[in-house]
């Protein structure tokens, strides 16, 4: 009897033994991430947060969380349902519809080149990007969903495993959930268009012609009036503007601030694929870059907040030629091959 309890004894010690060692020997090695894209460096600093630096195997571990429905309430929703790669991650339509269906009431953002930018949201709700991911899981109006139901969620789908080689822990939490879809985020680049084959990569098959020459010089001229807000380089400026969109404005940045003198103002969006991602502004009342052409040549509105570089006394008038010319430009924004990949 003695020797069947030691021998049993045994046993036990020895597949505990195997089960520590087998914890003991996972080996958390990730692979720092490189972007393949050469980035014009004086026109694009890189926001990535110290606390979150991009690796190999967090991106890819974003990438499946992106497209994956389990992150919604009744696994309904994936963010590709919003924000689709084909047209640089927004949607062709004015408001994108979210749980059971409820239409959002701002225009889906586009979603590529965010690790240039510092603040998120139409309103700058978000001063992280990790910070609007997780407020969009619980968003009653987005995914609704609980964030113990997600965990849960993903652990019966077996992601510990990429959990751990992406930030060495079995434990999913909120946070690295976020993490993970950031670093995908952060890592989807787009620096390939005419543009900047022409303009920083001395391309000779890229040569802008006559009309798109034209209206790049437009667009750096205090006539056209672009480049205050669409910085050369990421074509947007991390700030936020009135524009002059209507005469009552919505609260816009007012909203997060609370601060009168921020009535109206709203995030410059970037222009870069912009020729694939209308509709236009944030409620997506303008269908056509003629129609966005049309309201800053001639009715911009007059709003005490209105940007100064907006103030035209209703536009900057321009003649169909130079609306034609400014938009043959914006066209060389297009990342043909970023969006065929």
């Amino acid at each position: 009897m003695k020797k069947a309890l030691f021998l049993l004894s045994f046993v036990f010690i020895l597949f505990s033994c195997g089960d520590n060692n087998t914890n003991e020997n996972k080996k958390y090695d990730p692979t720092p991430y490189q972007f393949t894209q050469q980035i014009p460096q004086r026109d694009f600093p890189l926001y990535i947060p110290a606390d979150n630096p991009m690796t190999v195997e967090g991106v890819e571990l974003g990438k499946e969380l992106f497209a994956n429905k389990i992150l919604s309430v009744d696994n309904e929703l994936s963010c590709t349902s919003c924000h689709k790669p084909e047209n640089a991650y927004t949607s062709n339509v004015r408001f994108n519809k979210g749980y059971k269906g409820k239409l959002m009431t701002r225009n889906t953002m586009s979603l590529v080149n965010l690790v240039f930018n510092k603040y998120f949201g139409w309103e700058g709700s978000h001063s992280s990007l990790e910070e609007a991911i997780l407020a969009t899981i619980e968003n009653k109006d987005e995914f609704h969903e609980d964030w113990d139901n997600v965990v849960v969620k993903l652990l019966d789908a077996g992601y510990a495993d990429k959990f751990y080689k992406a930030f060495g822990t079995d434990d999913i939490t909120p946070i690295l959930v976020a993490k993970a879809i950031a670093q995908f985020l952060r890592s989807n680049i787009s620096v390939n268009s005419k543009f900047d084959r022409a303009y920083y990569f001395n391309d000779p098959d890229a040569r802008f012609t006559p009309l798109e020459s034209k209206g790049f010089e437009l667009f750096l001229s205090e006539k056209g009036d672009c480049f205050h807000c669409h910085r050369v380089g990421p074509f947007f400026d991390n700030r936020f503007h009135n524009n002059g969109l209507d005469a009552n404005p919505e609260p816009g940045l007012a909203e997060v601030t609370k601060e009168a003198t921020d009535f109206g103002k709203f995030k410059t969006g970037s222009l870069r694929n912009i020729a694939v991602t209308a509709p236009y502004m944030h409620d997506g009342r303008y269908s056509t870059l003629e129609e966005v052409l049309d309201f800053y040549s001639d009715h911009v509105k007059y709003f005490p907040t209105l940007d100064p570089n907006m103030n035209h006394e209703g536009g900057i008038f321009l003649e169909d030629d130079e609306k034609e010319a400014v938009i043959a430009f914006l066209k060389t924004l297009t990342d043909e091959k970023y969006l065929n990949k």
